[in-house]
């Protein structure tokens, strides 16, 4: 797509219309990805409950930034970061907005796979590759992911840049992946790979998930 005029903004709210868009994004630039794949236990009518979930328990608790085209007000690109001190659904009040639903959902050995082991198999990994940094004192990107017919239009860099720049001194940006192509475009925007471990799936599948963090500004 040729160049087009487009802003990113902090947004505490999105419109009815802006989460569909968002989440419908999400399904399209995750379409590949093992995580969701496991996270979904291989469900795709479940892939959308699942963005739809994350981004409004970031609405609550932490920072949704969107790129919206500016003549029509499209949708292009949406960064799920949480703040210093926040994190994805670590309450209730983040879980009830949709993800619990999402959770009862999935089939009975996903739902246990989510409740004894992601959180157990990633925790000692991400602890390692983040110290002495922890994702309780980054700036954590749970989600990026821009509209395949608005890329390479320098939407992913200015939806990272804008809370780079945001970042206190003592403070990193933080975020995992899990796809080759996505650990190209990271280290091209100057991330520091960290390493990776395996994730065991509920299936025995294991995921190779990478980390990878970079300074803030001012560090």
């Amino acid at each position: 797509m040729n160049n087009f005029p487009y802003k990113v903004d902090i947004v505490d709210k999105l419109t009815e219309s802006q989460l569909d868009e968002s989440v419908l994004i999400c399904i399209r630039g995750y379409v590949d990805s093992p995580s969701v794949d496991v996270m979904t236990g291989g469900n795709k009518s479940l892939v959308g409950p699942l963005f739809r979930a994350m981004i409004r328990a970031c609405e609550l608790a932490g920072r949704v930034y969107i790129a919206t085209v500016t003549d029509t007000g499209a949708v292009a690109g949406l960064a799920l970061w949480f703040a210093p001190g926040e994190v994805l659904w670590r309450d209730d009040a983040q879980k009830n907005l949709g993800f619990n639903q999402f959770l009862e959902a999935l089939s009975p050995k996903t739902r246990e796979w989510w409740i004894n082991t992601y959180g157990s198999a990633l925790a000692p990994f991400i602890t390692t590759a983040l110290s002495p940094h922890t994702v309780e004192s980054s700036w954590y990107l749970n989600c990026i992911c821009v509209d395949p017919k608005y890329q390479r239009q320098g939407i992913a860099t200015n939806l990272i840049k804008v809370v780079e720049q945001k970042a206190l001194t003592t403070s990193i940006l933080a975020l995992c992946t899990d796809t080759d192509d996505n650990v190209a475009v990271y280290k091209a925007l100057h991330f520091q790979y960290k390493g990776e471990a395996p994730l065991p799936g509920p299936e025995d599948e294991c995921i190779n998930v990478r980390c990878f963090t970079k300074p803030g500004t001012g560090v």
